[in-house]
């Protein structure tokens, strides 16, 4: 005799499934919005894109075949994935590849690398598993700038496991003076541990002139911020200088 599973237990496995954005493909850019994005972007035809985070540089490739004529500098911590980076874009003129990572501040940082995956690197001690322990070069972003040169960046991409607003506060009175137009950043469980929240990021940012909503497949939800947003599910969202209506209104829902 076969055994039914009581409808509210599976009711519950059922939404417990279509709540976890993993198997919703949330982390898979051609589903959840980040090649919508880039493509969206490119009738703005973004001069300097910044990749915080940048791995083995499988975004960085998107946004070159998205925005091929944008300079994308590409920024990676680990020097064992930075080599995979390098020589991935060896002799491509179009992307400036950095082994470093950008924060608050200029130094070094401690970072954990999960036997897991190289995905999940982070200076924070998530429970992922067995990790070790190495020190990496970091900079503040106002500081790279100065040193290149660089005036503005349109397109500013955060993909760093907990350390975004880190990297929020390394472009210091860039944000208000209105230097950086469009950021992606990540947000998720790794949250609860940093203790920077949705909330967080929304504070920072609204008060700089940005407005913030959530990435989908096809549009950004800008709106205000509610504790119901707090749920840790992320992963993407957007901030857009209010003065740029024109990219507003290009990525809200038509």
């Amino acid at each position: 005799m076969i055994m039914k599973q009581p409808f509210s237990r599976r009711l519950s496995r059922q939404v417990s499934k279509w709540l976890n954005p993993r198997k919703l493909d949330a982390y898979d850019w051609h589903y959840n919005g980040e090649n919508w994005l880039l493509n969206r972007l490119a009738v703005f035809r973004p001069s300097i894109v910044f990749d915080v985070g940048a791995n083995v540089g499988d975004w960085s490739a998107l946004a070159c075949t998205a925005l091929p004529e944008s300079q994308i500098h590409a920024f990676e911590i680990v020097e064992g994935t930075y080599a995979a980076l390098r020589d991935r874009f060896a002799g491509s003129s179009g992307v400036v590849l950095n082994n470093f990572g950008l924060s608050d501040k200029s130094g070094t940082i401690t970072m954990h690398l999960f036997d897991c995956s190289n995905l999940v690197t982070s200076h924070v001690a998530y429970p992922h598993g067995s990790y070790r322990e190495i020190v990496c070069r970091v900079r503040r972003g106002d500081e790279y700038m100065r040193d290149r040169g660089i005036k503005r960046i349109d397109f500013l991409k955060i993909d760093v496991e907990g350390a975004e607003h880190l990297v929020l506060h390394g472009f210091g009175s860039l944000f208000d003076a209105g230097q950086i137009d469009v950021i992606q950043f990540e947000y998720g469980k790794v949250n609860i541990i940093t203790h920077f929240l949705l909330r967080d990021f929304y504070e920072f940012l609204e008060p700089r002139g940005y407005s913030v909503g959530k990435l989908f497949s096809n549009h950004v939800d800008f709106r205000p911020y509610v504790l119901e947003d707090e749920d840790f599910f992320g992963p993407n969202y957007v901030a857009v200088r209010k003065v740029r209506s024109d990219i507003i209104d290009a990525l809200r829902r038509h």
